[in-house]
């Protein structure tokens, strides 16, 4: 909550306690007059990470109903307090839900959780009904079962009777996961715990994705009592032949890994984390490990790879990272299938939407084998492939054009510049998958098939942060100058964007996400094959795997898969300094060399109805495709033959949403780097800039009657009141009071004058 939000809050809360509602600081055992509301009580409580924020659940398990009527909900502190409506009822056997109130307007109470919080029942005289505290966020919810004692819930279930996880049985197999660790290596420890030597042929590890997958080779056994290290350079069995453990997986910041037997059937599961584990700041001195070996759950440790765990004392691994906050998804709860007889492969990754002469495109890659595809797009979000598109073209490294055996590009983006043209983000060669090799491809769409070959690449390897081979360059996205110029701020000089700065680039910046990290970068991809890296944006997120420019809300879309619970972050671009919101994007913007404002992140969950999976691919529709207040937008899943694609609705808001947060409110803020942008990354030449030629492409970066103009300027003026902390209304209000203050000096000078004459 923002200081100004609290501040009205202590006041309104002093005004209800100047009519006799208090109640004890901290947390109390009920008092005597909860028998006078026998059977109320809070049921469940939702810290962190819920829909659309943190809510509270409450339940009757009596046989009348309860009057609500001037009962208080408290965190634990005084100052924050939730008054029910007089009327309000609880009927028998039912459950009641009060939501943290949301910047839209919908919702309840106006104070957050936190994760050292309480939550407390007060009845009409002020008497505590009843409270629960806890001392950290739940990974779930916290519920009270049915003998009344509290715990961490199975699963949120909000409104009705709550599930817990059953006592987990002794393992059933004594091979477990011991130790594992995401930076700045990858490597897992498994342990033996039996009095047995065992094999582990067909024995297989796997991330958070079933289709990153590494098999144990044949003849390979592990000790009684021993442990057995697999690194990035261990041989197994990767899709039927032999490959590094690298090849198959590479471990996230927001990862799993999970042990399944030779019948695959899942023997032991780390669970999710989020962000590597880190002691002192430092990735190397740090993994995840049980303690004792084999037992209990994955907590912070010090690397001992082949030998007994060594778990960190509390305290060591510094303060635990912020939960990440998000609001209510901007649109329909609900999504659908598009693809319920195959329409794809099996590795579905990149999207990105095109408006042109004919009509709204959706172009879709697969990483496994760098295959594209060719869609037509309706309003209501239906999609059909274009004629002669049903099996797509198959994109090639400009090495391999003679090889069409080579196994070629693991292609995870796919975006439309203003030239026409295709550009893929390849990680890496899907012939040397333990090799990283961050790149982006120039792909000519209208070039014959089934194989085309890049007519131009850029190696962005050295200019990206070095992480496993299967954790790099994840999307591309590429984005008009007019757009940005002097709303992005260019690392270079620390000023806004000016297009003239980078002669070769083209007409657009292409902006790349680095999956493990989360962070995103800006690049001028210059004709002469070179480079130049220009912003450096973190979203506030562990992993990007999807990149999207809405036109119509003006800004970047950055989204995570089921590692970060399916979040995204909207990213908004701030207004030069001094600058009107006319010249800021538009045709007659001036040079970006005024100071831009750092940009503006708003964290959203995914819709409800959005399936948690690993979802590698997002895009959003022009504003040509509003229909009743909302318009189409379109998810894609890696992994699965069927259901890979879906669609869903974003609401067509004329601002973007979010901006101008407090510094201090729920939610995530913006970090533009500074560091060195030094070097250029080398490829193949060819002709003309990337992106160049006519800014009317690009995902959804054409809107009908001006309505993407209207956005950048409701973009401008938004990204200037955040930098104040301020809202509109508070703005006016400080302008009332400076022209009544300059109207009194104004009269007592005139007076004065009078006087004196």
């Amino acid at each position: 909550m923002s200081r100004k939000q609290g501040a009205a809050v202590a006041l309104a809360m002093g005004a209800v306690a100047a009519i006799g509602i208090s109640g004890a600081v901290g947390v109390a055992a009920p008092t005597p007059a909860a028998a006078a509301v026998d059977g109320l009580r809070i049921s469940e409580i939702e810290s962190s990470g819920g829909v659309p924020g943190d809510w509270i659940e409450f339940a009757n398990t009596g046989e009348a109903p309860v009057d609500l009527s001037g009962f208080t909900v408290r965190d634990d502190d005084d100052a924050h307090g939730y008054a029910f409506p007089a009327g309000s009822t609880l009927a028998p056997g039912g459950y009641l839900v009060i939501d943290e109130l949301q910047r839209t307007g919908e919702g309840d109470f106006d104070f957050g959780l936190g994760g050292a919080d309480a939550v407390r029942l007060f009845d009409p005289s002020g008497a505590l009904v009843d409270a629960y505290a806890w001392t950290a966020h739940a990974a779930t919810t916290y519920g009270v079962d049915g003998d009344g004692a509290w715990a961490e819930t199975e699963a949120p279930t909000k409104g009705e009777g709550n599930r817990f996880a059953a006592e987990p049985e002794a393992p059933t197999s004594a091979l477990r996961l011991n130790e594992i660790d995401s930076s700045p290596g990858d490597w897992v420890e498994l342990v033996n715990l039996g009095d047995a030597e065992l094999s582990l042929d067909g024995y297989e590890l796997r991330d958070n994705s079933d289709d990153h997958r590494w098999a144990f080779p044949a003849g390979a056994t592990i000790a009684s009592g021993g442990f057995l290290v697999v690194d990035e350079a261990s041989i197994g069995v990767v899709d039927g032949a032999p490959g590094s453990f690298a090849a198959a997986i590479g471990i996230g910041s927001a990862d799993r890994i999970r042990l399944f037997d030779a019948g695959g059937a899942l023997i032991d599961d780390s669970g999710p984390w989020e962000g590597h584990a880190e002691i002192g700041g430092d990735p190397a001195q740090a993994t995840l490990a049980r303690c004792p070996d084999g037992a209990g759950e994955f907590v912070l440790a010090h690397p001992t790879p082949g030998a007994a765990n060594s778990c960190a004392d509390p305290g060591e691994g510094g303060e635990e990272p912020e939960p990440i906050v998000t609001e209510t998804w901007p649109g329909a709860p609900e999504t659908r299938e598009l693809d319920a007889a195959q329409m794809f492969l099996e590795d579905s990754s990149g999207l990105d939407a095109q408006t042109g002469d004919d009509g709204v495109l959706l172009w879709a890659v697969d990483n496994g084998t760098g295959t594209f595809w060719k869609l037509t797009a309706e309003a209501d979000g239906s999609v059909a492939f274009a004629d002669g598109w049903e099996s797509g073209k198959r994109a090639r490294f400009a090495k391999d054009a003679g090889d069409p055996a080579a196994a070629g590009p693991d292609t995870e983006g796919i975006t439309v510049a203003g030239d026409g043209m295709l550009y893929l983000a390849s990680e890496r060669d899907n012939g040397a998958k333990a090799v990283n090799f961050n790149s982006v491809l120039q792909i000519d769409p209208e070039a014959e098939g089934p194989d085309v070959v890049a007519s131009q690449e850029w190696d962005l390897t050295a200019q990206l942060p070095q992480v496993s081979a299967n954790l790099g360059i994840e999307a591309v996205e590429w984005v008009a100058d007019d757009e940005l110029r002097g709303r992005l701020v260019d690392e270079r000089t620390g000023a806004g964007y000016d297009p003239a700065d980078y002669p070769l680039h083209g007409e657009g910046l292409f902006f790349v996400a680095v999956e493990d990290g989360g962070r995103v970068f800006a690049f001028a991809l210059n004709s002469d094959g070179t480079a130049e890296q220009v912003a450096d944006v973190t979203p506030g997120l562990p992993g990007v795997m999807a990149l999207d420019y809405d036109a119509v809300r003006g800004g970047l879309w950055a989204a995570c898969d089921d590692g970060c619970a399916g979040a995204s972050a909207f990213i908004a671009f701030g207004a030069a300094d001094g600058a009107g919101a006319e010249a800021v994007g538009g045709a007659g913007a001036t040079a970006g060399s005024a100071a831009a404002a750092a940009p503006s992140v708003t964290l959203f969950a995914r819709p409800e109805g959005l399936p948690l999976a690993n979802t590698e691919g997002f895009a959003t529709a022009p504003a040509g495709f509003v229909v009743d207040g909302r318009r189409p937008a379109w998810w894609f899943t890696d992994g699965v033959q069927t259901g890979a694609l879906r669609a869903g609705w974003l609401d067509a808001a004329d601002e973007v949403p979010g901006g101008g947060a407090d510094s201090d409110a729920d939610g995530a803020g913006a970090a533009v780097g500074t560091g060195s942008a030094e070097g250029t990354a080398s490829g193949s030449a060819g002709a003309g800039g990337a992106g160049g030629g006519a800014a009317s492409g690009g995902a959804g970066s054409s809107a009908a009657n001006g309505t993407a103009d209207a956005s950048v300027r409701a973009t401008a003026q938004s990204a200037t009141l955040a930098q104040t902390g301020w809202g509109a209304n508070e703005f006016l209000l400080l302008v009332v009071v400076l022209l009544g203050a300059m109207g009194a000096v104004v009269l007592l000078v005139s007076r004065r004058r009078g006087s004196a004459e």
